[in-house]
């Protein structure tokens, strides 16, 4: 597994507890989310671009309502990466 896979699956983790316990700093984990993700694109090689676009456009918009504090809509865009991925894995994870 790549190392940028593990780091983009642990900080999501460390985000989801943030959010939902307080235990961490949305903002400060942010960032390790999306390094991970902007690492883990450019590493693959299993996913096609358009699928690694939409995905990166999710993690942007994340981004953004974590800066805003837009808690609602942090978690809605939370639970669409993780049907992304979902459907990522069924379809590339072999």
């Amino acid at each position: 597994m790549l190392e940028s896979k593990k780091k983009m699956s642990q900080s999501f983790s460390d985000l989801k507890v943030a959010l939902e316990k307080g235990r961490g700093t949305p903002q400060e984990i942010f960032p390790v989310f999306e390094k991970a993700c902007q690492d883990f694109c450019r590493e693959t090689k299993k996913v096609p671009a358009d699928g690694l676009k939409s995905f990166l456009e999710l993690t942007e918009q994340l981004g953004k309502k974590i800066t805003a504090g837009d808690n609602p809509n942090i978690f809605t865009l939370m639970d669409e990466i993780r049907a992304l991925k979902k459907t990522c894995h069924e379809k590339y994870k072999k």
